[in-house]
């Protein structure tokens, strides 16, 4: 078994005029008592305040990177390229981790040297309302993969190998990168694991703005993985049309 106290934690934020929410999310990893760590922040070109406010930060290890991407992929990619942790995680830059998170996360990755990833829990919470609902994180078998993985991607930290086996993310999908890249590693063999993960989530970002963009995405990527189209499209077309008749009998 590994130290853990000497894996390194590389976080990447990926961020684009996110002068808004990212001071919440850069306090939420200065009060993660975990001494090795270091912030990659991946801007797309903001003409805000925003690379202000991440220059201002308390953070003692940190790239900043600030130029045009093609996309939440590829500014992902750009900051895999730079990050030297043997543990990574992605966080929006909205969004922000639970205190002592990482402290309780990383133990899960010293006593594994397998591609492992791990994943957790995910509060909710609707930018309009206020109201917060929690997303306790569950592995799903192969069918259950149909509805789609049990689990959200800011609660997902992996380690090195489990990079290494995957690849990086394509850059071709606009929403459902991260669900195509766990997919391409839950049947490439790689663990996965319920770890004490816990972070806090916005609604109403880029997934809620595309949300039938991503369900399209992810379904091809589940044919990509090897499902029946037309199961896949005949599973679909009855879950929509289940939310339909639910939306119009509540309408009623």
């Amino acid at each position: 078994m590994k130290d853990n106290s000497k894996l390194k934690l590389s976080i990447i934020v990926a961020s684009m005029n996110s002068a808004k929410g990212i001071g919440e999310t850069i306090t939420s990893i200065e009060k993660q008592n975990y001494e090795n760590v270091e912030v990659i922040f991946m801007d797309g070109g903001s003409t805000d305040d925003t690379l202000k406010i991440i220059k201002g930060c308390n953070l003692s290890d940190i790239k900043i990177v600030s130029e045009p991407d093609e996309g939440i992929a590829d500014a992902w990619n750009k900051g895999l390229k730079l990050c030297s942790g043997d543990v990574i995680t992605m966080l929006n830059s909205d969004d922000f981790y639970d205190d002592g998170v990482v402290e309780k996360v990383m133990p899960y990755f010293a006593s594994s040297d397998e591609p492992l990833i791990g994943f957790g829990d995910v509060t909710l919470i609707d930018q309009t309302s206020g109201e917060r609902s929690r997303v306790i994180g569950k592995a799903r078998g192969k069918i259950g993969l149909l509805n789609g993985f049990g689990f959200l991607h800011p609660s997902v930290f992996f380690n090195r190998q489990a990079m290494d086996s995957v690849g990086i993310f394509d850059k071709k999908i606009s929403v459902a990168m991260d669900t195509d890249w766990m997919l391409r590693a839950y049947f490439g063999a790689v663990c996965f694991k319920k770890v004490p993960s816990h972070t806090f989530m916005l609604t109403g970002g880029q997934s809620d703005i595309n949300r039938y963009t991503g369900v399209g995405e992810y379904l091809d990527a589940l044919v990509r993985q090897g499902y029946s189209k037309p199961f896949v499209v005949l599973f679909f077309g009855f879950r929509f049309f289940g939310h339909l008749k639910a939306f119009l009998i509540g309408a009623k």
